[in-house]
């Protein structure tokens, strides 16, 4: 997958990321239309996979969602 797009200004994300090619399905199981994201990864990821990535811890994965959180710029850089 590739990087979220640079735009938000703390707004949610959702439309943007999801037109980036790529994101339009879950990175970890293939599910269409993932509502949430690990920042730190730059993937996209269904509601179960977010909880999978939520219980490994915030040192290996950042998740938020696309529609319900602001995202800040930093967020948004792939490294």
């Amino acid at each position: 997958h590739v990087a979220m797009p640079t735009k938000t200004n703390g707004k949610t994300i959702d439309t943007g990321a999801l037109g980036v090619p790529g994101n339009q399905s879950c990175c970890d199981c293939g599910e269409p239309d993932p509502r949430w994201a690990s920042f730190n990864l730059g993937i996209t990821v269904c509601i179960e996979c977010s909880g999978i990535h939520r219980s490994l811890g915030v040192h290996l994965s950042k998740v938020r969602s696309l529609t319900l959180d602001s995202w800040e710029p930093e967020q948004l850089k792939v490294k």
